[in-house]
């Protein structure tokens, strides 16, 4: 990556992120604005390349942390199962492809340069969200879920990164929640078949 390049992304790294966040939280919330589902797949394609780009743009910098780069990669494919999900013409206002925006939201948006520290205020607050939603799905009974919820916690299996080397504040589990958070709200009834119908071609792309 050139110099300058590698300047211009680092200084407006913030400012990036924080706007990604901004549209996939009204995705999460269901709010489309006239966007068609292809427009919206170009969305989440331009987040991918800009994941792809900062996995390079700590090359050579002091870095606090080793995940970030690996945080980008797993975003990278997960960001890509979900354009996947919207191929299928599952509504965006379905809960289970909201609460995958939702989850989505809360990784890129913890997504930090300085992981020794919480001055980046809404990585943190982020990372907070996340151990909330970890406890969350911790304590609710496996054998319980319908597949609606199986398929979420598969996807927030995946989402729920933490690099095992790596001695930042989000790896070393500075944001566990001071308490019980309030509990997800339940899904809504959606036909089994258009959930099967995509695991099923998720299982043949594999």
């Amino acid at each position: 990556m050139q110099r300058d390049v590698q300047a211009a992304a680092l200084e407006n790294f913030q400012e990036t992120r924080d706007a990604f966040v901004k549209d996939l939280e009204q995705l999460s919330g269901g709010y489309k604005h006239g966007k068609t589902i292809p427009q919206i797949q170009a969305d989440l394609y331009k987040l991918i390349n800009t994941l792809s780009m900062w996995t390079l743009i700590r090359a050579g910098t002091e870095k606090e942390g080793t995940c970030f780069e690996e945080r980008c990669r797993n975003l990278m494919g997960l960001i890509d199962d979900v354009i996947s999900m919207l191929q299928l013409d599952i509504e965006i206002v379905d809960r289970v492809t909201r609460k995958l925006f939702d989850m989505a939201t809360m990784q890129v948006g913890s997504l930090t340069l300085n992981g020794f520290s919480n001055d980046d205020v809404k990585a943190v607050y982020n990372a907070r969200m996340i151990e909330d939603e970890q406890y969350r799905w911790e304590r609710k009974k496996l054998w319980e879920d319908c597949s609606r919820q199986s398929l979420l916690r598969s996807f927030w299996a995946r989402f729920y990164y933490k690099g095992y080397d790596c001695i930042c504040r989000q790896c070393m589990d500075h944001y566990f929640p001071r308490r019980s958070p309030t509990p997800s709200p339940p899904l809504s009834p959606l036909p089994e078949t258009d959930i099967d119908s995509y695991v099923t071609t998720s299982s043949e792309e594999e």
